[in-house]
């Protein structure tokens, strides 16, 4: 197990040699192809290159309930009442997640000639010439290369986040609705008119739950369910 200055090495260490210009999509699924160059031990001559696709879902907004259950297994008392204190403000609350996906189905390395400088800079002038491609190409350490990854991902979201905050917020998606965020209840209006099987239903339950809206939406969730029952 990699303690936590080998994790912190390998974040600071990390190159981010190209960012790419176009940013995560506010309504729609990102495809974000990287690349991750790391020299080699014992040989000056090669570098390992890594290739690979993050998926990042659309960002949603969260409900203060939802974002509190999240937080429970990571602080302690004192960061939880001031969370509840937070959480108290409503207008406080308007948090963005994005939904990333590792997909190691799509990944793939290689052993390739050359330095790692050289290597990198030649993909980044690739990357810089399609326009259409979210890709971020990045120098980092072989053994904790996926640090680096995360390194890179991080930059990405912290770059998209204004402008996808701007977004939602012009469609009116951080206005209030009963106490809850618009987007919350656009979406969960669009899950129920995609819910037409018991396994979806099941997961529109449980989304309800950790919520906190099943409540609300409780006789409109047993009408659904009781339909799919009977089909």
């Amino acid at each position: 197990m990699p303690s936590y200055n080998e994790l912190w090495y390998a974040a600071r260490t990390t190159k981010i040699v190209y960012m790419p210009r176009k940013l995560l999509e506010t309504f729609g699924e990102t495809r974000v192809t990287y690349n991750v160059v790391s020299s080699m031990e014992d040989d000056d001559s090669h570098v390992r290159l890594r290739t690979g696709l993050v998926k990042s879902a659309r960002p949603l907004v969260l409900t203060p309930h939802y974002f509190r259950q999240q937080m429970l297994e990571n602080f302690g008392d004192a960061a939880q009442e001031f969370l509840d204190f937070v959480m108290s403000r409503q207008d406080s609350m308007r948090i963005i997640q994005y939904g990333l996906c590792f997909m190691k189905q799509e990944y793939s390395e290689e052993v390739v000639g050359g330095s790692v400088a050289d290597v990198a800079d030649q993909l980044a002038r690739a990357a810089q010439d399609d326009m259409n491609d979210v890709r971020g190409v990045l120098i980092g350490p072989d053994r904790y290369w996926e640090v680096s990854l995360m390194t890179f991902i991080n930059a990405l979201v912290k770059q998209s986040a204004p402008g996808n905050a701007r977004d939602m917020a012009r469609d009116g998606m951080f206005g209030l609705d009963r106490g809850v965020p618009a987007g919350v209840r656009m979406e969960i209006d669009i899950d129920f008119d995609r819910c037409d099987t018991l396994s979806k239903a099941d997961d529109l339950g449980r989304k309800l739950r950790d919520y906190g809206l099943f409540e609300q939406y409780e006789d409109r969730f047993y009408a659904l369910y009781t339909q799919l029952r009977k089909s």
